[in-house]
């Protein structure tokens, strides 16, 4: 029996992990041990703990390490915090693989643990770029000290290769949310749209915005400023999520807060949660913001992307991102080509790249396989 343990601490986190914690809950030969905690705990960020729960799988403890607030100070003490809970978890539980997704920073405090407790890491969605954000930083240290990895197409498997690690830990497994997609519970239009409050008879964009930790050059209150700048003429609704837990994340709430108490046409939710998100995408004219899905999920349904700032500036970006900057001109002129029948008509023709809906399925296959002898434990960088 092959113990994995699974560590999410944000909505981000559950709309990849969902797939392959369902997956590796019924595999024969895999026990699946599931802990919940950061941002999933807060009400503040939707109490996504309580989506988690619908899965109606076991979790195996929630571990509670997070400081309200967004300031540089608090991240560091909820990173400290976090460390010796799942230190705690680590000398409580006994497992043989600890398997983390992505770039969140929470996710140092695994890898420092399971380095201490010699147990090997397998990181998923590595050999990705984001050059605007620390996410970028804390993605490569992953790499660094992770055993085997799964990445979302070939050209980041070949990027983690290019890091020094080893052909035969890397794989390319395709995007975990597109199993999410394939397995979506559909809700009619009628019910999702009275669900969330959305006028049925106007069309619908989402706006999801993140600050920009290493932006520089124009402030994160001058950023929302100029989108709602931008968007405030067109005849349309925005749902707008919150952003996550980063450094400057309260000045963008406080902020599309204010603006969606004073107009109907900002509809302001925590966290929409990948069921909405998913069942909503078809029904909308585009998604715009800074955020991974815009980048991910959004290209899958074949809908415009307008992509602003360099928060995910590195990335393989399909057609159906605009790219644009903070300024409002800028921003409006990439709304009007999203909404042009010509551009619309043009992304109905690619190629998604990031897989077919089958990404869980290659990974505990592959789980299942390892043996951890010297060979796999004892990692030998390759240096060209």
């Amino acid at each position: 029996m092959t113990k994995v343990a699974i560590f999410t601490t944000a909505r981000s986190d559950m709309t990849f992990l969902t797939p392959l914690i369902k997956k590796m809950n019924k595999e024969a030969g895999i026990q699946l041990l599931l802990f919940v905690g950061g941002a999933h705990l807060k009400k503040e960020y939707g109490n996504t703990i309580n989506e988690i729960k619908k899965l109606k799988i076991k979790i195996t403890e929630n571990f509670d390490y997070h400081f309200s607030g967004s300031s540089k100070k608090n991240i560091s003490n909820s990173l400290s915090r976090a460390h010796k809970k799942i230190g705690k978890i680590f000398e409580k539980f006994s497992f043989d693989f600890v398997c983390v997704i992505g770039d969140r920073f929470e996710n140092l405090a695994q890898i420092s643990n399971a380095i201490v407790y010699n147990k090997p890491i397998i990181h998923i969605f590595g050999g990705e770029r984001t050059e605007g954000v620390i996410d970028e930083q804390v993605r490569h240290m992953i790499t660094k000290a992770a055993h085997l990895h799964f990445t979302m197409c070939e050209e980041y498997k070949k990027n983690v290769i290019n890091m020094g690690e080893q052909r035969f830990r890397v794989h390319n497994c395709g995007s975990l949310s597109i199993d999410n997609i394939k397995s979506l519970k559909k809700i009619t239009k009628k019910n999702l749209f009275k669900k969330l409050k959305i006028n049925y008879e106007k069309p619908v964009a989402i706006f999801t915005y993140h600050p920009v930790t290493l932006e520089k050059k124009i402030s994160t209150l001058k950023q929302i400023k100029n989108i709602f700048q931008a968007i405030k003429n067109y005849d349309m609704q925005f749902v707008i999520t919150a952003p996550g837990h980063e450094h400057e994340r309260e000045e963008i709430n406080h902020f599309i807060k204010k603006k969606s108490k004073k107009s109907n046409k900002y509809i302001y939710i925590k966290s929409l949660g990948f069921e909405n998100l998913f069942n909503l995408l078809p029904y909308c004219k585009f998604v715009i913001g800074n955020s991974s899905s815009g980048c991910i999920e959004v290209p899958y349904f074949k809908i415009p992307t307008i992509n602003i700032g360099d928060r995910q500036k590195g990335r393989i970006f399909h057609k159906s991102l605009i790219n644009c900057g903070y300024n409002t001109k800028e921003i409006k002129k990439s709304i009007d080509k999203a909404l042009s029948p010509n551009f619309v008509k043009k992304i109905k023709k690619m190629k998604y790249k990031f897989g077919g809906g089958d990404a869980s399925n290659k990974i505990v296959k592959i789980i299942k396989k390892i043996k951890l002898n010297e060979k796999f434990m004892k990692k030998r960088l390759i240096f060209n």
